[in-house]
């Protein structure tokens, strides 16, 4: 198969869990003989250039797009899909027709379809966020309290708990702009052939927006190997006692600013003695500063890793005695959950989004739904080995058996083969 996978995440270097998922499904294809082209726009730059992107070719288009909230969103989306979808258009035609054109991210999905459209080439679209439904992508409101679908009213206040009551009611005016872009952003998901779900909390959140034939339940990969040739090596970093580890950026959304709460509730439930620990915090973020003074107020054994490599959390990760996963929002599927699993840590979390899509309490792991259940959940698994082993061996065996390349790769290969015949389908609606 020609596989292009336009992905305005890519490649990982310095980017998150969707990045690091686009190029993981890239190298899979590519090792299993399929021929793949990255196509990347980036900011600032000018001209198509082509360059090799961690080992996959990639195509990088340049745009510019002026420092200025809203106009910049105008420039990196509407103004850009048309051009994009031509150098789409231009490489498709460079060789063999591709077999599908995969679309990894919001910024490229419109381009895609306007270029699968006039190739007439299958159009998958991974959606691997909130970015359908929410302007901002993160389904929060304010970067802080998860919310539903927004009208103009939820994201005028959205707007004020971003950037203030001033910068909030001079930003506004744009609302129309917004709420038609979003539209945009919907429109042209429910014109793709594919749409690819990655866990099945996306795929409900999908479903008033693509019709459900179209949708397909498809978890992210994790290279299982790789992931353990690397994690074999020692980390760089030291602690003393049991290993609790906390990955992630130091936001509301990703439960970090609950870590005090829960070690203030970990000492009423701690069960007599308990071994010795330290807390790694493997981000960095803006709670920082204040969770260092809050853990320290309690006594809480911490160290913070203001940043760490990606092979450095994936060796911390196959060490830990137990991953805290606290996060407060909407987790579409999250990378270091898998990654987690995969290399066999015991995982305590809380079952937000997809998360028991990767989780399942007391199988695979253990999830609580607040800062209370999960201090008691920690305390009990901090004093009980013998259990934390038995979750981190499940989830290492249920993780190859759901997430790894040999498992998802096939399913994605059927995939590219089968938009075509949706498209016949879809003939006759219009879309």
């Amino acid at each position: 198969m020609r596989i292009i996978i336009p992905s305005d995440v890519f490649p990982p270097t310095g980017k998150g869990g969707a990045a690091w998922s686009s190029h993981t499904l890239a190298r899979a294809l590519l090792a299993h003989g399929h021929a793949v082209t990255a196509v990347v726009p980036v900011r600032g730059q000018r001209g198509v250039s082509a360059c090799d992107a961690l080992g996959v070719p990639a195509l990088q288009v340049g745009y510019p797009a002026p420092a200025i909230p809203i106009v910049q969103n105008y420039f990196r989306h509407e103004a850009l899909w048309r051009p994009l979808a031509r150098v789409i258009v231009a490489e498709a035609r460079r060789g063999p027709l591709p077999t599908a054109i995969h679309a990894q991210h919001v910024q490229v999905a419109p381009a895609a379809v306007l270029a699968g459209r006039e190739l007439g080439t299958p159009v998958v679209v991974t959606v691997r966020d909130h970015w359908p439904w929410d302007y901002f992508a993160t389904g929060l409101h304010g970067d802080r309290l998860p919310f539903g679908r927004p009208g103009w009213p939820g994201l005028a206040t959205d707007l004020v708990a971003r950037l203030g009551p001033l910068r909030g009611a001079l930003a506004l005016p744009a609302l129309p702009y917004m709420l038609a872009h979003l539209r945009r952003r919907a429109a042209f998901l429910a014109r793709a052939d594919a749409v690819v779900a990655v866990s099945s909390y996306i795929a409900r959140r999908l479903a008033p927006i693509v019709p459900a034939e179209r949708i397909h339940v498809l978890p992210n990969m994790v290279d299982i190997s790789a992931a353990e040739s690397v994690a074999a090596l020692p980390p760089a970093t030291n602690w003393t006692g049991a290993l609790l580890l906390f990955v992630g950026k130091l936001e509301p959304n990703k439960g970090a600013g609950l870590l005090p709460a829960i070690f203030r509730e970990f000492a009423a439930h701690a069960p007599g003695r308990l071994p010795p620990f330290t807390l790694l915090v493997a981000g960095d973020g803006v709670l920082r500063s204040q969770l260092e003074r809050e853990l320290a107020a309690l006594s809480v054994p911490t160290r913070f890793l203001a940043w760490a490599s990606h092979d450095e959390v994936l060796r911390l990760l196959a060490r830990c005695d137990l991953l805290l996963f606290p996060s407060l929002w909407g987790e579409p599927l999250s990378r270091v959950l898998l990654e987690a699993a995969c290399l066999g840590a015991p995982i305590l979390a809380m079952p937000t989004g997809g998360t028991p899509d990767i989780v399942a309490d007391g199988a695979t792991g253990a999830l609580a739904p607040s800062p209370r259940a999960f201090a008691a959940r920690l305390a009990a698994l901090l004093a009980d080995p013998l259990e934390r082993r038995r979750l981190g061996e499940a989830a290492r065996r249920a993780a190859r058996a759901r997430f790894a390349v040999t498992a998802v790769l096939p399913r994605y290969e059927v995939l590219y083969s089968a938009p075509g015949m949706l498209r016949k389908n879809s003939g006759s609606n219009g879309r």
